[in-house]
């Protein structure tokens, strides 16, 4: 299976970041906009693991949880890569709460070599997706949107949590389900939550 370690986003933050996706989507720009309901931090791509590499992905991830505490994590600049001259790839980033989360990418990338997985050699960019450029088409529009709209960044909020996704391409596009919620501070060994459950995330 295809899987990922991410931190899921309460209703109240992917509702702000779906409006955003709205007024940016008015430039008429070729952009494939991740779906309101699939919007999270990424932490890892694991690519294909097995269910046997699953359980100790998700024993791994209650070690490195029971090292952080829960923070608070907070939106603020909207960007592109390469630049917001040029976008292919649209993001909002961090501003409170980005020093845990890349710790805790740290911790994870460190801890994930130790079991076997694939080390990613660039560095932690912590940041949520809010769409992909798939073509030229008015992408002058779309850079100055990204220039110049107004966005209030939505209220920060509580991190309690890591999630590990389980990700499915369909021909609508990627389907996320909830594969293990765990707890930040949770004993080494505690049990994963809600093994599973098809992806929405807790407000």
């Amino acid at each position: 299976m295809r899987a990922f370690i991410g931190i899921a986003l309460p209703d109240a933050v992917r509702s702000s970041l779906a409006d955003l996706q709205r007024r940016l989507g008015e430039s008429g720009a070729d952009v494939k906009w991740v779906e309101p309901e699939h919007l999270h931090v990424t932490l890892k791509f694991l690519d294909e693991i097995t269910e046997e590499q699953r359980r100790t992905v998700e024993e791994m991830l209650t070690h490195v949880a029971g090292q952080q505490r829960p923070f608070t994590l907070g939106l603020k600049q909207l960007g592109a890569f390469p630049s917001l001259r040029a976008p292919r790839i649209i993001w909002v980033g961090l501003e409170e709460g980005r020093e845990p989360v890349v710790r805790i990418a740290e911790r994870i990338e460190r801890e994930g070599q130790a079991i076997g997985l694939r080390r990613e050699e660039r560095p932690v960019a912590a940041h949520v997706t809010l769409g992909r450029v798939r073509s030229p088409k008015r992408r002058d529009s779309l850079a100055q949107r990204l220039q110049s709209a107004p966005w209030e960044p939505p209220e920060p909020f509580q991190v309690t949590a890591l999630t590990l996704y389980r990700s499915d391409l369909h021909s609508s596009g990627p389907r996320y389900t909830v594969l293990a919620e765990i707890p930040l501070t949770a004993a080494a060994g505690a049990a994963a939550k809600n093994p599973g459950r098809s992806a929405r995330p807790a407000s």
